[in-house]
């Protein structure tokens, strides 16, 4: 946000006069849709292509072909359409899938008010956790602040709260 802050100031600069009114989430409706259905189609400037990066590359990580979790169903989706056997499984996914996007093969999680994160299969998700809580981000932190530090580095996965939650218990010990 204090990117667009800066900018604003800059380009309020360039005016004799501007007046800024606070509008109400209810009466924002119409530029909440055009921003998402921009988001939608790929429209990005200079901040969105930073977005989707981690902000440290922690690792290289590529899904192993052929090996099914918590992301295969989402990107099956999403690349091809395809839709789960049960019913009420598959309405499950389409509800679920508008919070992913896919990029260049990569899964990650949109969020409204950070960066999309970089989706993570479980095995390396361990070595995230690992990384994060004992190498250079870490401190020894408890479950909260070491889900957040994971979070903020760009990284998530499904279970990433009871992960967290195991191995600051595991650690603790």
């Amino acid at each position: 946000m204090e990117k667009y802050l800066n900018k604003v100031k800059r380009f309020v600069q360039k005016f004799k006069e501007a007046n800024f009114v606070q509008l109400l989430r209810e009466e924002n409706m119409e530029v909440d849709a055009l921003a998402k259905a921009a988001s939608a189609r790929g429209i990005m400037d200079e901040y969105d292509r930073v977005q989707y990066m981690p902000s440290i590359n922690l690792l290289e990580v590529q899904q192993i072909e052929g090996e099914e979790n918590w992301m295969t169903p989402i990107i099956a989706y999403l690349k091809d359409g395809r839709l789960l056997e049960d019913k009420d499984e598959a309405r499950k996914l389409r509800v679920r899938v508008v919070k992913y996007v896919l990029i260049d093969e990569v899964l990650y999680k949109r969020s409204f008010s950070q960066p999309y994160l970089r989706c993570l299969a479980p095995d390396e998700s361990n070595y995230v956790l690992r990384e994060v809580h004992e190498g250079s981000c870490g401190n020894h932190s408890g479950v909260r602040s070491l889900v957040h530090k994971v979070v903020c580095v760009g990284y998530y996965w499904s279970t990433i709260q009871a992960d967290a939650k195991a191995y600051v218990k595991v650690q603790g010990t």
